[in-house]
Parts: C-alpha cells; structure tokens; sequence
C-alpha cells in the first residue's frame, strides 16, 4: 500500500508569513536562514479560518517557499482554503521547495539551506536577504518520521540533500547504524554535524564537474559493503544522476521497493536555444503545436521502449541493433525501424553503428519511469483503451482494449493504492471514521488501507472487517463505513443500491471517489478521467453527483469536505449520515 515502509501523516496546507531572523554561512556555498514568526503556532487566519500549528517532524520534510522577485512585481499568491492552498498558476513560477533543516518549535523558528548557485531565483533572494525581511511559505505537506524497524541506514546525496542528510544524522537515537555519502562542491563545504548514531559518512568533493555531472555517488555506493538484515536506504540529487543508483539498489542489490526512496530533488538545464535562431512565425508554431498532438508515435513508441528496456540496455553498454536484439529477444529486422524511429523523436543517437541514449533517452533508463510506462504491467495497458473513446461516448460501451484479467485486477489495485496513499490518514482522522468502533472498509484497496485508516486513530478495542468487493447485499452491521472507489463505473442506479444498503447498515458512510469538480489542470489528469471513461463508459462524478445519490439513497445529511490533498482527484470526501 505504501510508497515507504516510514508512516506518512499528511497535514493541512496552509500559507504563513515569517521574518528572517538570522541569516549565516554554514559554508562558502550554503547559506543558513532561519526563518521564525507568530504565524507558526495555532491561531486564526485573516479569513476566520482556524489556522494550525506549524509540524515538521520528518528528516525530508519541505516547504514551498514564495520568493519575492528582485526586479518585478509578485502575482496574487492564491486563496486560502479551509484544509488547502489554492495557488494562482502565474504565482508559482516564483516558488522554491526547501528541506526544514530543523525546526525549534519552543522558539518557533526553523532552519531552511540554500545551495549557493551563480545564479537563480531563490539562490539569489538568500544571499541578499536580511533579518527583519518577510517571506510567505506553505507546508510541509506531510511528515514522514525515520523507519527504525530496519538494521541500518543508507543515506545518499549531493549538497542539495545535505540538508535533509545532516537533519537524519543530528536527530536519529544512539546505536542507529547508518552509512552516509555526500556529494559537495569544495573541501571547504564539508561540515562537522553532531550525531548520536553509528555513522560512517563519506565527503566527495566534486571539484572541477559542474552540479549534476559527476558519477562518484554511485561509483562510492558501488565500492560500498553493505551490512547484513534489512535496510533502508534514502537518496536525493539531481535526477538523472541518481537514477543509475534506484536501479542499482532495487535490481542488483534487490531491496524492497518500499525500503528504497530515491529522489530527483533537481534537473540539470536543458541546452539553450541557437544562438540567432531566427523567430518562428506565431502562425506557424501553433499548426505545429496541433500537429504534435495529433502523433500517435511519441506515446506508442517510448512505452514499447520503456517496455523492452531499450535504454536500460544501451546504459549497459549494448550500442548496437544486434546487441538489442538479443537483450531483448526482438529480431534485429523487427527492432531496427523502433530503434531509427527513437532517433528521429530524439530518444538516441547513431555514430557509425553505435548507439547511445540523449538526454530525453536516458529518462527511459530511471526505474521510475520504466515502471510507470511499462506495457507488461496490466495497469499500464489501461490507456490504450483511450483508441476506443469515440465508440464508447456514442455508445456508452466499455473499450475492450484492456481487458480485466486478475493480473490487470492487481495491477489496478495497486496504482488506485498509489493514489489514495495521502488520503488515508486524514480519512482516518475524521470523527464519523474516528469514532467507529467496528469499521467498515470497502473497495478493491480495502484490505490494504484498513490498517492505515485504524493507525491513524489508535484506541483500544477498534476493528475492522473489510469488504473487497460490495455489492448491495453484502453489508454487516458497522459503527461507520468507509467506500473507497466502489461507485467508479457503476451506473446511477447501482450506485444508490449500494449507497442504501450501506446506510442500512450503520450510521455513516464516507465516500471517496475520483471526483470531476475541476477542470484538470494538466493532461495528466485529463488523460486520467478520459481513460477511466473509456474503461467504464461512466464518467467521473462529481461531489455534488455523489451527494445527490446519497441523498436519493435515503441519508439524513449529506456534505462533501475536503481532506487536504491528495493525488488527482482523490481529494474530497463525501460524508452522510443515515
């Protein structure tokens, strides 16, 4: 269920203002602020709204800093909401996500670091900025304390994650086993941090490469022995850097997914335009933006890459059309108009028969990526139902496409897991769920979130009983219900016979659904609805479709709330009491 073995506990998002108390330099590259202010404790916001304490109590937590420009005027931020910021898109170019290095919460003030770039947005702000001068931020989103259920610690990273490595070294408790290597510009940038665990920390200075060019994190992990038992391992850095170590660590080594967190904390910029690149006709750059989005190429082409692992085998050193097809079990006269179509959509490069990844293809060789466009996972396949879409709004008719096998059923459960993972504490903290003694849990998640929705109101004497696949009969008495996507593709009428039989059976029901309140801002998530429509032939619902079943299935109250945020739609619970 979880993307980490460490708890997750989500918190309200809310935008605070605090004054730079202190301003110093830890060393010749990183700058200190500490940041402090009233607007850190409880109180109540300018709109009446309650606001709560600031909570930082995990290594990684982060803030998202709104950076006021040196030469231009800053946008509306965006409006406050009860338990969520809504940001004015235009705003958030002007946002910087920082680590809380550490946070004192008697003196009410926190540490942030900057990496001292030659230039940048918040780089330059830290290192002109003074005690007395405000900054509005907003977060941490969530907490994650340290996992101290394992045998040791491997933490990685350059100096952009030395906040977050030297937070983990000066809290963890004595006798944590931990191995430590950090990447830093100069000698002069390594730092003496206190600690009570048992850690061998490892300085690489990365001298005469620039940021993100140097190899040393994963040529020191790979000399590095590793202890015996159960570990977990934590990397940041620039993403593409470390994306060699994710699949090190996950494929060679064969750690636990949920026991290896590697993150790409920064990208190295891309290449700048010619220089005296002639204008491009406005006329002309939006036909070829329309023709881009008529390709059906890019998307079929890079996840049969992704699904072969063409990438990951030229990383490995096999650069010709006959290595790969042998890597890969495709015949070279098969493989070879994919492998010259992934050089014309700039994913590989050709010099005199061999072939190598560009900066675009070395994105298919990071596990995270391979994993999430992969065609043999079920889940994946999903999309290609989107083929079918008109059939299915003339018809009303599911896509066939993607046929529902138990392996795609599993696959599915595991995404919608991924997806509902940051709305399961708060979930659990709602009082018609806090309260329930016998809980009910449903859906296809149901056995894999009950335990979260428990732990996040522990009292003596609760239990659960889940019900994996509901359907109007299949209720037994509960002090409280909580529905986890059961309605999604099932028709209205379906729906209120489910929706009744689970008030006849207890108090409350709480219902979370991918609801269709917005317009998606992305085409991630436009791609998301459209997929589940062609799936079900059902739209997505909204929070007010759903009240309006639940009022027609007999309850005595019925009111959407939000639960902070979550992935997507998942970010709103309906709630009705019988």
């Amino acid at each position: 269920m979880s993307r980490t073995s460490r708890t997750l506990r989500v918190h309200p998002i809310v935008l605070r203002q605090v004054q730079v108390v202190d301003v110093r330099d830890v060393t010749p590259n990183l700058r200190r602020l500490t940041l402090g202010g009233e607007e850190l404790r409880a109180g109540t916001m300018g709109d009446g709204l309650a606001r709560p304490p600031f909570v930082s109590d995990g290594f990684d937590d982060h803030v998202k800093l709104v950076i006021p420009p040196d030469n231009a005027e800053l946008p509306p931020v965006g409006t406050q909401e009860e338990t969520r910021f809504e940001w004015n898109r235009g705003v958030l170019e002007f946002t910087r996500d920082y680590t809380v290095r550490s946070y004192d919460e008697a003196a009410g003030t926190f540490d942030i670091d900057v990496v001292r770039h030659a230039s940048g947005l918040a780089a330059d702000w830290a290192f002109r900025v003074s005690p007395g001068d405000a900054i509005r931020f907003a977060g941490p989103k969530s907490c994650a304390p340290v996992n101290h259920d394992v045998d040791w610690h491997l933490l990685i990273g350059d100096d952009t994650a030395l906040p977050a490595i030297g937070r983990w070294l000066e809290e963890a408790p004595a006798g944590t086993r931990a191995t430590v290597i950090v990447e830093v510009p100069t000698a002069q940038d390594v730092q003496e941090i206190a600690t009570r665990a048992e850690a061998s920390i490892t300085w690489l200075v990365r001298g005469d490469y620039a940021a993100g060019e140097s190899g040393q994190l994963f040529e020191a992990l790979r000399a590095t022995e590793l202890p015996e038992g159960r570990g977990y391992v934590w990397c940041a850095g620039e993403a593409l850097t470390i994306a060699p170590i994710r699949r090190y660590l996950r494929q060679d080594l064969g750690l636990l997914k949920e026991d290896v967190e590697v993150v790409g904390y920064w990208r190295r910029p891309a290449a700048p335009a010619a220089a005296g690149e002639a204008p491009q006709d406005a006329t002309a750059e939006v036909l070829h933006d329309v023709h881009e989005m008529t390709e059906l190429l890019p998307p079929v082409l890079t996840r049969v890459a992704a699904t072969l692992g063409i990438g990951t085998h030229i990383a490995a050193g096999v650069t010709s059309v006959e290595g790969l097809a042998a890597a890969t079990g495709i015949t070279p006269a098969r493989l070879l108009p994919v492998v010259q179509s992934m050089q014309a959509l700039g994913l590989l490069t050709d010099t005199d028969g061999v072939l190598a990844n560009t900066a675009h293809g070395r994105v298919l060789t990071e596990t995270e990526y391979v994993e999430e466009l992969s065609l043999d996972n079920p889940a994946n396949r999903q999309v290609l139902a989107l083929v079918d879409l008109l059939d299915v709004l003339r018809t009303g008719t599911p896509s066939s496409a993607a046929p529902e096998t138990p392996e795609a059923a599993d696959a599915v459960r595991d995404r919608e897991a991924d997806q509902l993972y940051y709305v399961l504490e708060p979930l659990g903290r709602m009082p018609e769920v806090a309260a329930a003694d016998l809980l009910t849990v449903a859906g296809r998640t149901g056995d894999l979130a009950a335990s979260q929705i428990l732990a996040a109101a522990p009292r003596p004497g609760r239990s659960v009983q889940v019900a994996s696949g509901p359907g109007a009969g299949a209720w037994e008495r509960h002090d409280g219900a909580v529905l986890l996507c059961v309605l999604e593709g099932r028709t209205d009428e379906d729906a209120v016979a489910l929706l009744r039989a689970a008030l006849d059976a207890g108090p409350s029901v709480a219902v979370v659904e991918r609801v269709a309140d917005q317009v998606p801002h992305d085409d991630h998530a436009a791609e998301d609805a459209l997929t589940t429509l062609a799936l079900t032939g059902v739209p997505a619902r909204t929070s007010a479709d759903l009240e309006a079943l639940l009022r027609e299935a007999g309850a005595a109250t019925v009111q959407t709330r939000e639960l902070g945020w979550g992935f997507g739609a998942y970010n709103r619970v309906t709630v009705a009491h019988a």
